[in-house]
């Protein structure tokens, strides 16, 4: 299990940096679209804690990052669990 606190998400940048860091892409990820591609070939489960921060830090872009985690689990069935 993967746990990644979104508390650490200040920015774009820095979420990238935290993914990148936590998981085992194929390649560098910086933006939505790369996002999700390589989060269907994520084995691991991991649990983002306090995700609301994702909203608050992260602004419209936070949203449409839920967006692909979401699509991610409704059509992968990704294992990531979301804790306040």
């Amino acid at each position: 299990m993967i746990n990644i606190d979104a508390n650490l998400f200040t920015d774009k940048e820095r979420f990238y940096e935290i993914l990148n860091e936590n998981f085992d892409f194929d390649y560098k990820v910086e933006n939505l679209d790369a996002l999700f591609d390589q989060l269907i070939y994520v084995d691991a489960s991991f649990r983002i804690i306090n995700y609301k921060k994702i909203y608050a830090n992260l602004g419209d872009y936070g949203d449409k990052l839920m967006r692909v985690f979401l699509d991610g689990v409704k059509m992968y069935d990704l294992d990531i669990d979301f804790i306040s």
